[in-house]
């Protein structure tokens, strides 16, 4: 016995043939019809009856998105389907109760607080500009830096150890306010030194040109250089960075540094130190009929600084501590001309300085609370002299503290602060080789208010900003303003125009006013407060990849205070305030970024400072209509770079035009000179860490220049450095 199957075609019997294909087929009819009823289609409206597009319909693995008339038609592979769209209620539908338009409930969105905490900080000034250190170029220093743009001048050694200040649009030194990280660091009125900051430690370099005594006191009569530290490490792994270099004249340097941040907790920390001999070749003045050449000796220097800096960051609250220590030995040669009286002198000196700081952001509104401790210390000696009527030994301490208060309201297109500020001053002189001392100090209470508004107009953008403050020093009353405007218009790709007008005042130096002195200096404690006004018109014009500056400054400085030469029982110096002084400066700068790895930039000032002193009388004094010593008439830089983030090279060339050395202008002025200076570096990636190798070489034609009176600086000279960053994220990662 056995079974036979047929199929539906072939020989089979009719009857049987039949009922089989009649079965597949019913099948069939009837998988289609079920498809059919299942198809659901459907439009999804709001409460007010406008269609929604793009939800998302869900059923079982089915998913579709309603069209832009709301409407959508889904499979129904499950008992319900589920409606989603971002701005509305979901909701859950059995296939059973739909019926007609599906209506949507409206919710609202609310996204969760984000804080946004600004790395570069905000500038009160509009036309003020940032320099910030080329990471491509690190082995300058903080006045290198600065000295890169013809606005700044110096009289001191270009070495590294060598004590490093600078002036601004033609002032002196001492009329350049500078601050770090909002605390002033020359509060008496002195000049600051810039190589007690490595430039390893700052992010950047705020610059608020001319009179600007309304954002930050007195001395900032040629403007404000606030320099601005780094941030602190937000990563959670330790960043290491290790540094060394040599260079001419026996120059040695070294730092470690560390980074290292988790959660609400950050610190950062640096130790640097360096030595140099600077001894270097000098060309000795024709007239002298001796050797052409001599070696200029006693001129070591070393400097050792410790820099820590921590965090605690809570929602809208930041707290930071920041801590710079330091101390320096300096032999001290001084001028050519009197070698014998200094052959055996030098500064040694320490310096400390804590501030705590403490910033809150609570919706339109910001404050910032600081407290800040400054201590500086030094000691000169020169009792092994070979002139023993040059024998001298001294100390000098000065110590500020104090505490500023600021806030600001943030509008919709306004801004509005008021900052209040007091600190103290104590300075004391011991003249140990006769042993008497004379000391001063000085209070100072501030209070300021700043505005800002933006208008829109539909040629452009204008800002307009007024600011004024009062200072009370000594019983005495310092008010100060300053305006400023500035427009944009989209001309070509960007025109800006802007000037401002303002005031500011300078308090004599402590230094000044209660040094004892020697044989031949003292100083003047009857010594008056200088004060000058001033405004600032410029335009620039962006058209990429290529930039153009041109500013106008004009200054008046009235109660000028210099040290001059009197006769009384013999030849001495002494500060006086010699009357008033007209300055004025042509700036013009531009940028040209060639191509990705080519760019060329270059500036130019042209300075006129002429003294308008008079005596007491009214009649001309000897210096009357000449000009200012030791400011130059014109000078210019230009800069090519070739190469990437990797590897690079860059040339700099700079033209200083002739000073003068006497108030009289009857000496001839110290001559013009040109440099030519050159850069590299290169960069290689290893696993975990980045190596770095860099070499200048500044001078290379060897020029042979004076920019201070018998006071020759170095002729060609180099430096050389390899660096070592930590990429302990790779090694993170590895783990992980």
């Amino acid at each position: 016995m056995y079974l036979k199957t047929e199929t539906c075609s072939g020989s089979s019997p009719p009857g049987w043939r039949g009922l089989y294909c009649s079965k597949i087929l019913l099948f069939l009819i009837l998988l289609c019809c079920t498809a059919s009823v299942f198809a659901v289609s459907g439009t999804l409206l709001d409460e007010d009856g406008e269609a929604i597009s793009g939800a998302t319909l869900k059923a079982g693995k089915h998913s579709v998105r309603s069209s832009a008339d709301g409407s959508f038609k889904i499979d129904a592979t499950a008992d319900s389907v589920y409606i989603s769209r971002i701005g509305y209620h979901p909701l859950v539908l059995s296939f059973k109760n739909l019926s007609g338009p599906i209506i949507l409930q409206r919710s609202e969105i609310i996204l969760p607080t984000i804080l946004v905490r600004a790395e570069q900080p905000q500038s009160p000034s509009l036309n003020a500009f940032i320099i910030s250190p080329d990471t491509n170029g690190n082995l300058q220093s903080s006045a290198e830096l600065l000295l890169s743009n013809p606005s700044f001048s110096s009289t001191d050694v270009k070495l590294s150890g060598e004590r490093q200040t600078v002036s601004l649009l033609g002032s002196f030194s001492r009329h350049s306010l500078v601050m770090l990280d909002g605390v002033v660091l020359n509060p008496s009125g002195e000049a600051f030194d810039f190589s007690s900051i490595p430039l390893a430690q700052i992010s950047q370099i705020e610059i608020i040109k001319g009179n600007s005594s309304v954002y930050g006191g007195s001395a900032a009569i040629g403007g404000i250089i606030h320099l601005h530290s780094k941030s602190l490490a937000s990563d959670s792994f330790p960043q290491l960075n290790l540094s060394a270099g040599a260079g001419s004249f026996g120059l040695w340097k070294q730092s470690y540094g560390a980074a290292y941040g988790k959660d609400a907790l950050s610190l950062s920390a640096e130790f640097s130190h360096q030595d140099a001999r600077n001894d270097f070749f000098y060309d000795t003045p024709s007239f002298w009929n001796i050797e052409p050449e001599l070696k200029r000796r006693h001129n070591r220097k070393t400097a050792d600084n410790f820099w820590l800096k921590s965090g605690y960051r809570f929602k809208a609250l930041d707290l930071n501590y920041s801590l710079n220590l330091g101390s320096f030995v300096r032999e001290l040669p001084g001028p050519i001309n009197f070698l014998e009286l200094y052959d055996a002198s030098r500064l040694t000196g320490a310096y400390s300085r804590h501030s705590l700081k403490l910033q809150n952001s609570f919706r339109k509104t910001s404050s910032e609370l600081i407290l800040w401790r400054n201590s500086d210390s030094s000691s000169f000696s020169n009792l092994g002299s070979t002139n023993p009527f040059a024998a001298s030994h001294y100390q000098q301490d000065q110590l500020d503290y104090g505490i500023k208060a600021g806030s600001s309201l943030f509008l919709e297109d306004s801004q509005l602060g008021m900052e209040a500020e007091f600190k103290l001053i104590g300075f004391s002189y011991k003249n140990l080789a006769v042993q008497n001392a004379s000391s001063g100090d000085r209070a100072n209470s501030a209070l300021a208010f700043r505005a800002k508004h933006h208008l829109y107009p539909s040629f452009g953008d204008y800002s307009i900003s007024g600011a004024v403050r009062g200072d009370l020093s000594e019983s005495e009353l310092h008010p100060t303003w300053r305006l400023e405007h500035e427009l944009s218009l989209p001309v070509l790709d960007k025109l800006k125009l802007g000037a401002y007008l303002g005031t500011a005042f300078s308090q004599p130096s402590l230094f000044d006013m209660y040094w004892i002195g020697d044989s031949e200096t003292v100083g003047n404690p009857e010594l008056e407060n200088e004060s000058s006004l001033g405004y600032n018109l410029y335009a620039e014009l962006g058209l990429e990849p290529f930039s153009l500056r041109i500013a106008w400054f004009q200054n008046w400085v009235d109660q000028l205070i210099q040290w001059r030469q009197y006769y009384l029982n013999g030849a001495t110096w002494k500060p006086f305030n010699v009357g008033s002084v007209e300055i004025s400066n042509l700036e013009m700068e531009s940028t040209w970024d060639i191509s990705s790895y080519l760019g060329l930039s270059g500036s130019v000032t042209f300075t006129e400072a002429i003294d308008q002193s008079r005596n007491p009388d009214g009649s001309p004094s000897p210096g009357y209509n000449k000009r200012l010593v030791y400011t130059p008439d014109f000078k210019a830089a230009i800069k090519l770079s070739i190469g990437d983030d990797k590897k690079g090279i860059s040339l700099s060339y700079s033209y200083t035009g002739e000073q003068y050395s006497t108030v009289d202008n009857l000496i001839d002025p110290l001559a013009s000179f040109d440099l030519l200076d050159a850069a590299a570096f290169y960069r290689i990636s290893l696993p975990y860490f980045d190596l770095r190798l860099d070499l200048k070489a500044n001078n290379l034609l060897d020029k042979r220049y004076d920019i201070y009176a018998y006071t020759p600086q170095p002729g060609f000279n180099w430096q050389t450095g390899i660096s070592l960053s930590s990429k302990l994220q790779d090694l993170n990662r590895k783990n992980k």
